[in-house]
């Protein structure tokens, strides 16, 4: 009988496949006690060591010869005659010398050795077994019943694709794993979410399955294994899953069908390692082609397949993470624009209340008017908020023939530095109105004042202030603030510092042991100038700041002008200055003159 040249490769395939198996267990069996014995580091497992190295070295041989012989490109000009193939004897020889070493080693060892290695050492000696009986039958191949070789194991496949709800099971301590453990759908039932990655393993071969989970468990993530095509898909839509190895050759629904279910189901993002006794190239390219992320063709190297593990974890970790940012972005995306039409209405009412508190604070300014109703002295005042509500305080107050003139400057700016501000300047005229004329008492009663509405408003803001009550030529300075600045009529300029004379008001509640007093003497044509720092702290757009030494030398420029027209050339001198930088602090100005 004739077999055709693709027949030919099809059955010299399915051999490779069906030999490769017991192969694969003898190896990664043997590999795992191996490492058991290292970590023993007993001089009574030297031996054993050396007899498991023997068994590895064997099943490593098996796979050589298979490679060698079963392989089509490897045989000489593709001249495929399967019977030459089959009955070369030292085919028959490179196979079943090293199988019986194996299991003479297998049936030496069981009796001997602790309990802990004889599971697996009867596991390779099944798979030795096996192999022989597999070796026979390649033998005892004819032309007569080699049409009965089954090259396509697999049953169709079902339409309908069933669902399942399964839980996982955390990964035990290695002393609790059990070897024949499998993990499969059946025992799944009473098993909860593990925090580790958790792989699912899907081989309907039992050794395959143990020997994947096994490895797998050793690397420090969470096993979880199905029997078939079928299993798997119930599996997968539980959601359980972060990496999925899957075999080729299986019955119901092989893994081809499997990954094409996968690449079309909303479960694609789980990446998927195909792991098969398949190694022809066709079957790789097919199966990169459809969208697995790695192939691994068995006996599988540990040191790969770890490898290939965890750069797919770490593929999907950041799928994940890109995913989750994604839907936190789409959910800020829907908050922000909840957000802003609040805020638009927010805006709106907040714009009121500032245009309210502006006027407020700008009515309660003194007027020219009543600046120059006061005899002996004139004064220029001047005030420009850096945002809608300025925080800065200045005032003049005449009472009894008595002039007060207040400056001060609360921390920050907006509404709430506003807000205080106008609470010193009530609280301040009251003091006045009750003819309060003592330094410490009047800061004393003003600083509780305030210091208990500050913590009412739950607010930490506090303020510098100076009162400077002026009698017939001679101003009494008291309270901490800005230096006065002060030109004599000689052009002489005095710089007189307040840090000494109080404490901030409203930052402690009792103020009256640092307040003290300095009185300066006007002559006629002498001027002395008042401000907040928001002129000296003025930048440019280079950085430079204005400075107390300019202000200084525009005043000793001007004195000779009225206070008015100095007034006007501070604020010119400190414009030009700022340019077009922004203005980040109120500006507030006094000028006194002695008629």
């Amino acid at each position: 009988m004739t077999i055709d040249s693709q027949s030919t490769l099809s059955i010299l395939s399915h051999l490779r496949h069906e030999l490769r198996t017991p192969i694969n267990a003898i190896i990664g069996y043997s590999e795992m006690l191996l490492e058991e014995v290292e970590e023993t580091n007993q001089d009574t497992t030297e031996c054993l060591g050396e007899e498991l190295e023997q068994i590895r070295e064997c099943g490593i041989q098996l796979l050589a010869s298979i490679n060698t012989f079963l392989n089509p490109p490897s045989l000489q000009n593709n001249q495929l005659n399967l019977q030459e193939i089959l009955a070369n004897p030292e085919l028959q020889v490179k196979l079943q010398q090293p199988t019986q070493v194996v299991i003479n080693y297998c049936q030496k060892l069981i009796p001997t050795v602790e309990t802990d290695f004889v599971a697996d050492l009867e596991k390779i000696n099944k798979a030795a077994n096996r192999l022989l009986s597999e070796i026979d039958n390649m033998v005892n191949l004819n032309p007569v019943n080699l049409n009965t070789v089954n090259l396509s194991p697999q049953q169709p496949a079902s339409n309908g694709m069933p669902t399942a709800s399964l839980e996982i099971a955390p990964k035990p301590p290695k002393s609790q794993v059990n070897r024949d453990k499998t993990n499969s759908v059946d025992n799944l039932s009473s098993i909860s979410v593990s925090d580790l990655s958790t792989i699912l393993v899907v081989d309907d071969n039992e050794t395959n399955r143990d020997l994947l989970s096994r490895q797998i468990e050793l690397q420090g993530y969470q096993a979880v294994t199905a029997t078939n095509g079928k299993q798997a898909i119930e599996m997968i839509q539980t959601g359980a899953y972060d990496l999925i190895l899957l075999d080729i050759i299986m019955p119901e629904l092989d893994g081809y069908k499997v990954l094409k279910w996968i690449r079309n189901s909303s479960w694609r993002h789980i990446p998927t390692i195909m792991i098969s006794a398949l190694d022809e190239i066709d079957s790789v390219v097919k199966c990169i082609e459809m969208g697995a992320e790695d192939y691994l063709a068995k006996p599988f190297n540990p040191v790969l397949l770890k490898a290939r593990i965890g750069a797919c974890l770490e593929q999907k970790r950041l799928r994940d993470q890109e995913s989750l940012h994604l839907d936190q972005l789409a959910e800020a995306n829907a908050k922000i624009t909840s957000l802003n039409s609040r805020l638009q209405a927010e805006n709106m009412r907040l714009s009121t209340e500032l245009e309210i508190t502006q006027r407020l604070q700008m009515m309660l300014l003194p007027k020219e008017k009543e600046l120059s109703q006061i005899e002996n002295l004139e004064i220029a005042g001047f005030m420009e908020p850096a945002d809608e509500v300025g925080g800065d305080y200045y005032d003049v107050l005449q009472h009894h023939g008595r002039v007060t003139i207040g400056i001060g400057d609360v921390t920050g700016h907006g509404l709430e530095s506003g807000v205080l501000m106008l609470m010193v300047q009530t609280a301040v005229r009251t003091l006045m109105e009750n003819n309060e004329t003592e330094p410490k008492k009047f800061f004393e009663v003003l600083n509780r004042t305030i210091y208990k509405n500050v913590q009412r408003m739950d607010s930490d803001k506090n303020l510098s202030l100076c009162l400077v009550n002026y009698h017939e030529g001679l101003l009494s300075l008291s309270g901490q603030h800005e230096e006065l600045v002060v030109v004599r009529s000689s052009g002489a300029v005095e710089r007189i510092d307040t840090v000494d004379l109080g404490f901030p008001i409203g930052l402690e509640e009792t103020i009256e042991d640092f307040v003290f007093q300095v009185q300066v003497q006007l002559n006629t044509g002498d001027v002395a100038v008042l401000y907040t720092d928001g002129i000296t702290e003025a930048e440019n757009n280079l950085g430079v700041q204005y400075g107390l030494e300019s202000l200084c030398a525009i005043v000793k420029q001007s004195y000779q002008k009225s206070a008015q027209d100095i007034r006007q050339s501070v604020i010119a001198n400190l414009r030009s200055h700022i340019g077009v930088q922004k203005v980040y602090d109120d500006i507030t100005l006094v000028v006194l003159k002695q008629k």
